[in-house]
């Protein structure tokens, strides 16, 4: 049963045999029926199958896709669902890029400058720190006011 608001079977086929310049016996070629029965179809006499659906929505679609769309609409399904149309697929944003290697070689540096050691001995101990951080929620704001002021 249709919504008071959509077009009836009957209407939708008036329309789209307008919009590709058909004739009834046309039309019913489309189907596979007689021109008396696409006739009596026009006249309120039918409701349409899935298949005479998107029969009619492929037809119609190259010419007038919202018109498809009542169609596709009239039987509580899609263009997309018809397959008629592809659905747009969703973009995912793109992961943020890891930090620049300048900025990690910053702090290794400055702790290793610091201690007055080699970087390469510092990394491990600045990569343990910052995993427990990270294991307790803390980000880097955090870390260094509980750290509290840099001692020079």
């Amino acid at each position: 049963m249709s919504h008071p608001d959509e077009p009836s079977a009957s209407t939708l086929l008036v329309f789209a045999s307008e919009e590709l310049g058909q004739t009834q016996e046309q039309m019913g070629n489309l189907f596979g029926v007689s021109r008396r029965t696409m006739s009596r179809w026009m006249l309120g006499g039918t409701v349409l199958t899935e298949d005479q659906i998107l029969t009619l929505a492929r037809a119609v679609y190259p010419k007038n896709s919202a018109l498809a769309g009542q169609i596709a609409a009239h039987g509580r399904t899609t263009l997309e669902r018809l397959g008629i149309v592809q659905s747009p697929r969703p973009v995912e944003p793109p992961a943020p890029p890891p930090p620049p290697p300048r900025l990690v070689d910053v702090v290794v540096c400055a702790a290793a400058d610091a201690l007055d050691a080699s970087p390469r001995t510092v990394r491990p101990a600045v990569i343990a720190a910052f995993e427990a951080a990270l294991e307790v929620g803390l980000n880097v704001e955090a870390v260094v006011r509980g750290l509290g002021p840099a001692q020079k």
